[in-house]
């Protein structure tokens, strides 16, 4: 059965209604649409189990806010006050003498940022066990029609539209500093501002940095190129746009000769037009000038805390743009190439760093 979103009692009534009786309900989040079942009922967990086809591996746990310190130990406030009810599942240590199916130690919490799940938890006032509309290492499904095809055996769908299909961020605070497990709509540097320091990255999860300048031909192009030869490539992916670029076209001549004296190479490289697919990717954006972080923030209004002027990347400098060297000589990319440099080092630096091993 599909079901509207609505505020009366019946609405109400019937989720908690199927949720005491041990079925599983899909339920549209601020993300995905998720399964879930009472998550002290063990029958429950085990259908739940079965419709995702996966063994053993813990669920995370919807809980209001204010009953989270009854299931576990609340640590790291500021990151939680400012994330939560949010796009972010936070692992925490739990409590002693408390029971959760699957769980050993630590438990994943997630509290939506969806007005009705809100309502429901506290009117439901159990923990309630979900995970994603989908099967097992299978994309989420992101239509309420779609999970009624998918899942015969889901007695009730709660249809929420057609929903994004990122998930939610998974953030450690077992560790110091928090580990982020997955990577999600909860953005690395914005984590990393209310925490007040770097985070560390675990798992396949690869860091993302775009640089912008205007035709896509020479600055941007050259950083990407440099920067590549100072990280390894299984921990980052960077890419380039201009603001104005024409797509397709190669780079400039003088900065494919430039980026060979530091041991990168342009070879392959064609201009692509900065577009807010680019901007959503990146995890830290780079620009060459005043004008380009505007469009970026055109762009995405949220792109604004992952982006940085270059040269201004951690350092306080006179002169903060990066100059222009098209259509002038060699020399002037070498210019270009030598200013890049100190804030390149510092980038890549800080990318190693959230790939070291954590301490509890």
């Amino acid at each position: 059965m599909i079901i509207d979103i609505e505020e009366s009692d019946l609405f109400y009534s019937r989720a908690c209604t199927a949720l005491d009786n041990g079925q599983i309900v899909a339920l549209p989040t601020d993300t995905v649409y998720g399964l879930a079942v009472n998550a002290h009922n063990s029958a429950a967990i085990q259908r739940l189990l079965s419709v995702k086809g996966r063994t053993g591996k813990p669920f995370p746990f919807f809980i209001p806010k204010n009953a989270m310190r009854d299931y576990v130990i609340v640590t790291k406030n500021k990151i939680l006050e400012y994330f939560m009810p949010g796009p972010i599942t936070v692992i925490l240590k739990k409590k002693k003498g408390i029971d959760l199916p699957l769980v050993k130690d630590t438990a994943g919490i997630r509290i939506p940022d969806t007005p009705y799940i809100l309502k429901l938890l506290h009117l439901y006032n159990k923990p309630l066990a979900v995970t994603s509309a989908n099967l097992s290492n299978e994309p989420p499904l992101t239509s309420a029609y779609q999970i009624v095809e998918a899942f015969t055996d889901v007695p009730l769908v709660i249809n929420g539209g057609e929903l994004p299909s990122q998930p939610s961020t998974v953030l450690d605070l077992t560790m110091t500093p928090p580990v982020i497990r997955r990577k999600g709509v909860v953005g690395i540097l914005q984590i990393e501002r209310v925490y007040g320091g770097i985070v560390r990255i675990i798992g396949s999860a690869k860091f993302h940095v775009l640089f912008v300048c205007s035709g896509n031909t020479c600055r941007s192009p050259m950083a990407e190129a440099i920067l590549r030869t100072l990280v390894s490539p299984e921990i980052c992916e960077v890419r380039s746009a201009g603001t104005i670029a024409m797509d397709g076209a190669p780079a400039a001549r003088n900065a494919l000769e430039v980026v060979v004296e530091y041991g990168g190479t342009l070879n392959d490289h064609t201009s692509r037009l900065l577009d807010k697919d680019a901007v959503e990717w990146a995890d830290l954006i780079l620009v060459m000038s005043y004008g380009h972080f505007d469009r970026v923030t055109e762009l995405s209004r949220e792109a604004a805390v992952k982006t940085f002027l270059l040269k201004e990347y951690k350092r306080r400098v006179k002169y903060n743009e990066v100059a222009d060297p098209m259509g002038r000589d060699l020399t002037a990319y070498e210019k270009v190439a030598r200013d890049m440099m100190p804030a390149l080092r510092m980038v890549a630096r800080d990318i190693a760093r959230r790939y070291q091993t954590s301490t509890e």
